[in-house]
């Protein structure tokens, strides 16, 4: 299979802008970008340093995570979108993010998010929405209760009319992977222990605390969200599922902090063990599911549960 660079004639030469608070997938999605033939590309690490970027040039379409501090990805679309100058109002907007639960996917949506795609993600995918959001936009509204994209789009795998949408006729074509993406792929056991010691260093310090740190706790909670949205994308399957149980772990006390007065000793035991988890399987080169890793999950899925159950009473 040819590796060398693919470009569309449809994206050669255009701008964009990269907004993502993680330095490693902004190298990434940026040597994509540049294979798919974008030629000028700018980066921000949060939703308020891009609003600042917008007032400063124009670009054709820009690519935003939805998870990053101190503003994220849908405070900056619901900004952009409520921006006095048209042409910033109306830039295509591609969420690339780890976020997929369906509520949040509609309040993408509703906020006027052009195109929206979960990671993992490949070059293919990636590039279909780029086409789909550049090449056949779809009609700009401006109303009372909301801006953005025409919401009204099928979405249905048997429709064949022609309004299907050319992401969805794209996304069974051949995803010919680049050099830069196969180079990515081959650093990111490095990216992976850095985020690991991280997280471990955040758990010393929550263990030496008298009181929670709901900051560390966030902190490991950010790393292990990313982490289930990037590993499966380099085919660290097995550490994307024990980082989905630590986030699953995390969750409602993110959503709820005064639960971190609760449980909290099994909780840091059971943050630790997954740490310890993820450390294993990196250290055995482990990379894909297996039986002895299926019931490594199914145990710290049950901790979980167990962690849970002990926060409510």
């Amino acid at each position: 299979m040819q590796t060398g660079r693919r470009q569309d004639d449809a994206l050669t030469g255009r701008s964009a802008l990269l907004i993502d608070d993680n330095a490693f997938m902004r190298r990434l999605v940026r040597s994509l970008l540049r294979q798919f033939g974008f030629d000028d590309i700018h980066e921000a690490a949060d939703g308020s340093e891009a609003l600042l970027r917008v007032t400063e040039r124009q670009f054709d379409v820009i690519v935003c995570d939805w998870m990053m501090e101190p503003t994220d990805g849908y405070a900056f679309v619901r900004s952009l979108r409520q921006h006095a100058v048209p042409a910033v109002q109306t830039l295509p907007v591609v969420m690339l993010t780890a976020v997929a639960a369906q509520n949040k996917v509609m309040a993408a949506r509703d906020a006027g998010v052009t195109e929206y795609l979960v990671k993992p993600v490949s070059s293919g995918k990636l590039r279909a929405r780029l086409i789909a959001a550049l090449i056949r936009p779809r009609d700009f509204v401006v109303a009372d209760d909301y801006v953005g994209p025409d919401r009204r789009r099928r979405d249905d795998v048997e429709y064949q009319g022609t309004r299907r949408r050319l992401s969805d006729r794209l996304r069974s074509l051949t995803d010919e992977e680049g050099e830069d993406w196969a180079n990515a792929a081959a650093n990111y056991a490095t990216v992976l222990r850095g985020d690991i010691e991280r997280m471990q260093v955040e758990l010393a310090g929550i263990a030496a605390d008298a009181r929670p740190s709901f900051e560390a706790w966030r902190s490991v909670h950010r790393m292990a969200h990313d982490l289930k949205g990037q590993a499966p994308t380099f085919g660290y399957v097995a550490a994307a599922e024990i980082a989905g149980s630590l986030e699953r772990l995390l969750r409602p006390a993110m959503q709820a902090p005064d639960m971190l007065e609760r449980a909290g000793e099994r909780r840091l035991r059971a943050g630790k063990t997954h740490v310890e988890a993820l450390s294993l399987i990196l250290e055995q080169g482990i990379t894909g599911r297996s039986p002895e890793t299926d019931a490594l999950a199914e145990r710290l899925n049950r901790t979980v549960e167990r962690v849970h159950r002990e926060s409510l009473l």
